[in-house]
């Protein structure tokens, strides 16, 4: 039976199972039947342009639920020529790599005169508008969900909730072109923060240096301070003024010494990665200074990735704590209000990733002793001192009865530190239920903060300012003036407060951020989530290539000579 005649009876059985055409559907007399995908999507298998894996599969999957939710209509191509909308889409898609995505995963490449390729199993010429219709969908869904998050950061470890929100992109894309604002959706897809913006800059900037060359390595034992002399200091100053560190008239001074100013460029070099800042060339910074630029990228791109991993909308007041920076920031009306160093906790008691809703202030705090902290610090020395408890304002309570150290022995008792300056909460906390059991508070001591490097906690949050930040959450009530506040704090009584609105806390890994003014800072991967996560991101030499296709007349296309990221 011969490919004609096979087509024709297909057709014909799917006119008798198709659903009833839509008013606005009916080609007006003479004009010849409209081409739709139903053919294409029906007598081929999975073309080799979709990603292999399950991801490739469920996408590939969307692709169908939406043309046939369509009734298989095309949406981007009539008569061998792309729509406006198309273009101004592609315009968008073509700009993937300043997202930090590889733009390979989106290009194009036109060839020739318009004819199919046996790429597509010989699909007869009449059905080439519905071979680009389907390559475009795939190729802009692939880009939405791409923005969406690419892979799920939960698989990398248990310590990491936050995690891409769902987006449907069949049904989205169907709404969005029902809506008369596709191209609008599609530029909506790129989170609008500001900080996501000036990390995007970031990643310009550093693939700027990688074009040029990078950075030479120094000799990782090398040791350097204020006197030194030598080729190595020419060379240390050479490194510091590609990242701007140290500015190039100083870079190119003839002078070999390590003096003042060369000191102060290490010093802004040490504070951007998280080091101690004294201006001393040790091991440790010159392993920060080796690290490569295209690792740099990778990392850039990563945290990028982080971003889309949170929601669009933060709310009009939250509340943000970067783990690897140790900083906490509260942001009111799209500008950050408040801001202060934090400790969090240590690498074997992580603080985890997550987002809560804070709805509670507790001035004079108890500290409720958990149960690993008892069993392994606090219960062995009572047993070893019964005077611990005393020197350590901590009391022994079983239900609402305070006992003595004696039912140690028996079990079935909670530890906690009495209200009170002494207090390891400090005179404040903020709760935001979550089963981790984490929250902010104050602190008794504070020398912990002085440290470039603060993870020492047991996975809560110290916060160095916490009559700042109680003022900050609590503005807009009238009753709680700065000085109710601070009688609360140190009342010795433990009082809840209720918020009338909760506030949103995103506790956030973000390795990679860039300030206003372009300066970019690395901090220390200090759980190690950039080391697992890493592996999952798309690798791009092992992205399937996109296959060549008939040439469609389209003007703005995806540059094949762009690089990938």
């Amino acid at each position: 039976m011969s490919g004609i005649i096979r087509r024709v009876l297909f057709f014909a059985a799917v006119a008798l199972a198709a659903p009833a055409v839509r008013a606005g559907d009916v080609p007006a007399a003479g004009d010849p039947p409209r081409p739709d995908a139903r053919f294409y999507l029906a007598t081929r298998t999975v073309p080799d342009y979709v990603e292999r894996g399950a991801r490739g599969d469920a996408l590939w999957s969307a692709v169908q639920s939406f043309y046939r939710a369509r009734d298989y209509r095309l949406v981007w191509v009539t008569a061998g020529h792309v729509s406006a909308e198309a273009e101004a889409v592609a315009r968008i898609v073509e700009r993937a790599e300043g997202e930090g995505l590889d733009g390979a995963r989106y290009r194009w490449e036109p060839v020739g005169p318009r004819a199919v390729t046996p790429a597509f199993n010989g699909a007869p010429a009449s059905d080439a508008d519905a071979v680009h219709d389907v390559q475009l969908t795939y190729v802009f869904l692939r880009y939405a969900a791409d923005l969406s998050g690419r892979f799920d950061p939960k698989t990398a470890g248990p310590f990491w909730l936050t995690r891409p929100p769902p987006r449907d992109v069949a049904p989205w894309l169907e709404q969005s072109l029902r809506s008369g604002r596709i191209v609008a959706a599609f530029a909506a897809l790129s989170p609008p923060h500001t900080a996501y913006g000036a990390l995007k800059a970031a990643l310009a900037s550093y693939r700027e240096i990688a074009r040029k060359g990078g950075w030479a390595a120094l000799p990782p034992r090398l040791v350097l301070r204020r006197g030194s002399r030598g080729p190595q200091v020419a060379a240390l100053r050479t490194r510091l003024a590609v990242e701007g560190d140290l500015s190039s008239a100083t870079a190119s001074g003839l002078t070999d010494a390590y003096d003042s100013s060369l000191a102060e460029g290490v010093k802004r070099f040490e504070q951007r990665h998280g080091l101690v800042a004294d201006g001393v060339l040790d091991a440790v910074t010159v392993a920060a200074l080796n690290v490569p630029v295209e690792e740099r990228l990778r990392q850039i791109e990563l945290n990028l990735e982080r971003w889309r991993w949170l929601p669009a909308d933060l709310g009009r007041r939250y509340v943000m704590v970067n783990v690897p920076s140790f900083q906490l920031s509260a942001h009111e009306d799209g500008r950050p209000a408040v801001a202060m160093k934090v400790v969090t906790g240590k690498p074997d008691s992580p603080t985890p990733v997550f987002t809560g809703d804070l709805t509670t202030v507790v001035f004079s705090p108890y500290w409720n002793v958990p149960p690993t902290i008892a069993e392994d610090e606090i219960i062995p020395a009572v047993l070893r001192d019964p005077g611990y408890l005393r020197r350590n304002n901590l009391e022994l309570v079983r239900g609402p009865q305070v006992v003595g150290p004696a039912a140690l022995r028996r079990g079935d008792v909670q530890i906690r530190q009495r209200p009170g300056t002494r207090n390891s909460l400090g005179l404040v906390k903020f709760v935001f239920p979550n089963p981790f059991g984490v929250y902010l508070h104050g602190t008794a001591t504070s020398a912990l903060f002085a440290r470039p490097r603060r993870a020492f906690t047991h996975g809560c949050v110290r916060v160095e300012k916490p009559f700042e930040l109680a003022r900050w959450v609590l503005g807009g009530l009238p009753r709680w003036t700065p000085s109710a506040i601070q009688a609360a704090m140190r009342s010795g009584h433990e009082r809840p407060l209720a918020l009338p609105e909760p506030i949103p806390v995103y506790i956030t890994y973000q390795t990679v951020q860039a300030s206003h003014d372009g300066t970019v800072f690395f901090w220390p991967d200090v759980y190690g989530h950039d080391a697992a996560q890493m592996p999952l991101m798309p690798a791009p030499s092992a992205l399937p290539p996109v296959p060549t296709i008939a040439a469609v007349p389209l003007r703005t296309v995806i540059d094949p000579a762009a690089t990938s990221n």
